[in-house]
């Protein structure tokens, strides 16, 4: 289900209970969780490294509402003069769009033209939930831990995604959390 024949997926951590976000930031600090997002989300590509994210304005405000390096950002906002207010006119590494969407059609273009096979949506809560629809792979690092006062939540995985990859347990030497990565695909439709 893939848009314009760009894979779309999906990267995020999550806790026991599916927690994301607390206070707008990362409940956690995983060093091993970092280097993984940032791997899977650029590529090498002609030389470059590069990659494109979609994102929600929190999600890019809880970043220092700064582009990540080596990547195209897509901000979606439904404030009409978020471009200007986040300092991002002439940007090319920024855009803010303001639907999924908008969001997604822009993004399989660019990905066309740099020969980008992924683009990589990273959060948050609604962003995660409004793409599910259009997501082909799911890369989720689950943190064993509960977060009873979380404030964002990853959406319950549907049906049709099954485990494809499985890392062994690992534990972060700071947090002293466990941690894996998983990657789910969708079904092929049968």
């Amino acid at each position: 289900m893939s848009y314009a024949r760009t894979e779309v997926a999906q990267i995020a951590a999550i806790s026991s209970n599916r927690c994301i976000g607390k206070d707008n930031k990362l409940p956690w600090h995983i060093s091993t969780d970092l280097q993984h997002f940032k791997k899977l989300t650029t590529k090498e590509n002609e030389g470059a490294t590069q990659g494109i994210v979609i994102m929600g304005r929190k999600t890019f405000e809880s970043m220092g509402s700064k582009p990540l390096p080596k990547r195209v950002s897509f901000i979606i906002s439904s404030q009409l003069d978020y471009a200007e207010k986040a300092g991002l006119v002439g940007n090319d590494n920024a855009y803010v769009v303001h639907n999924l969407d908008d969001a997604l059609t822009q993004a399989a273009s660019l990905a066309h033209g740099a020969h980008l096979d992924t683009i990589w949506v990273i959060g948050g809560e609604r962003v995660f939930n409004d793409a599910m629809m259009y997501t082909d792979r799911i890369e989720l690092t689950h943190v064993d831990t509960d977060i009873s006062d979380g404030e964002a939540f990853y959406p319950e995985l549907p049906d049709d995604f099954i485990v494809a990859a499985e890392s062994e347990q690992m534990r972060d030497e700071k947090s002293e959390l466990a941690f894996r990565f998983v990657t789910y695909q969708r079904k092929a439709n049968q």
